[in-house]
């Protein structure tokens, strides 16, 4: 989930386990556990798009790191609380400054950076009476809660690391403002209640409830268009070997399936509002005959199982456009558009790049040459760069026209 709602939930949690006894101090510092996990964001700036992309939400992301971590940050909680406030507060600015597109931006925010931490060391340190042990649960139930909540998003999370396998439910979005927005109101209202009070500790579960019983929700939802679809699919007689499904942005109603029906997909959107029986879908052919002479590179099964299985491949001249069909596209499916996570695999012998006009649904060209040129797969394996493309909307399209559209489809057809 987006990192306010990892906030709030951690924040949460650090109130069930600490509220009575150290008041907001719990509550502060189960926001900070509950963002950590995300921290890996930082290996962008240490490694490629692929390895980065392999790391999210993988170690820091399992219950391994919960159970090591709690304990060491209690520790060092009660040693020199300082001390940690000050380097989470430089690691969340890095996740910035990596960000920044100019070293002025950079320079400026490791600035106001350094100037936080001088004032976090000058505070005055306020002891409280919680226990390392004590606060070692704040900080499992703040850490651990963070990858329980993404395994039902659909990049999902490593959380038996070291297994390799990354889980994911796929039945709610990445960001969701019902789940959210009465949750904030619930945990912030708590803020301003005496530590020792009934209602707050009412207030905090009742926060705790509420997104809870939305998160449900949004499971019994995905239950039902997934019958709604399958009985689609069958009336139509269309044979496939899967198909996968998952929340459109910020609702539960509006539903994205990708069918596997053999050298091609099916995409297509199904609405619990819909009043016509049938899914309309659109083909998009896997186009796996485009990776030619790269189709076992390693690099390539890398991303394959980055993706799931559920890609597929398109030519942008002498450049393979590798696309991650969990995501989806922007607005309604087409067969030529652009999808949201797409890689750009560059032959480093030719060095081939778009120009910034091109985009990922550009018509597939001529990929002779290439074979021409690299048609080793000895030489290939040692010469192929993966490169991602920055989400965002098609060319030409507003985001705001985007949204929407999908409002109105979110209505039902």
């Amino acid at each position: 989930m987006d990192s306010l709602t990892q906030i709030v939930l951690g924040a949460a949690c650090g109130e069930v386990v600490l509220g009575r006894k150290v008041g907001n101090k719990a509550i502060l510092w189960g926001a900070i556990a509950g963002t950590i996990p995300d921290l890996d964001v930082l290996a962008r700036s240490l490694f490629d798009p692929l390895r980065a992309n392999e790391l999210h939400r993988g170690i820091t992301h399992s219950l391994f790191f919960s159970v090591a971590m709690a304990p060491l940050l209690a520790y060092w909680l009660k040693r020199h609380a300082a001390s940690l406030l000050s380097v989470f507060t430089l690691l969340v600015a890095l996740t910035f400054v990596q960000s920044a597109e100019s070293w002025l931006v950079r320079g400026l925010l490791l600035t106001i950076t350094a100037g936080i931490i001088v004032l976090i060391f000058r505070r005055k340190r306020n002891e409280d009476n919680a226990t390392a042990k004590q606060w070692g649960w704040l900080f499992f139930w703040s850490l651990v809660t963070h990858p329980l909540l993404d395994l039902h998003t659909t990049w999902g999370t490593q959380f038996l690391w070291p297994l390799p396998w990354k889980m994911s439910y796929n039945n709610i979005f990445v960001v969701d403002p019902l789940y959210t927005v009465p949750f904030m109101i619930c945990v912030g209202a708590v803020m301003f209640m005496r530590r020792d009070s009934a209602r707050r500790r009412w207030v905090n579960w009742l926060g705790i409830g509420i997104s809870s019983a939305y998160m449900v929700f949004t499971i019994v939802c995905k239950r039902i268009a997934i019958g709604a679809i399958a009985a689609s699919l069958e009336r139509q007689h269309i044979a496939h070997t899967d198909f996968s499904t998952r929340p459109t942005p910020f609702n539960s109603i509006l539903w994205t399936v990708n069918v596997d029906a053999g050298d091609h997909y099916l995409l297509g959107y199904h609405s619990l509002l819909d009043t016509k029986p049938e899914v309309e879908f659109v083909r998009v052919d896997k186009g796996l005959e485009a990776l030619g002479p790269w189709a076992d590179h390693e690099k390539v099964r890398r991303l394959q199982v980055l993706a799931d299985h559920n890609f597929v491949v398109r030519l942008q001249g002498d450049t393979i456009v590798f696309s991650d069909l969990r995501f989806g596209q922007m607005g309604e499916p087409g067969p030529d558009k652009p999808f949201v996570f797409s890689y750009l695999l560059i032959p480093e012998a030719l060095d081939t790049r778009p120009d910034e006009t091109t985009t990922a649904s550009a018509p597939p060209a001529d990929f002779s040459a290439l074979i021409t040129k690299k048609n080793d797969p000895e030489d290939a394996s040692h010469a192929l760069r993966v490169e991602l493309i920055p989400p965002g909307p098609p060319n030409g399209e507003d985001i705001g026209t985007l949204m929407e559209e999908l409002w109105v489809r979110v209505k039902g057809e």
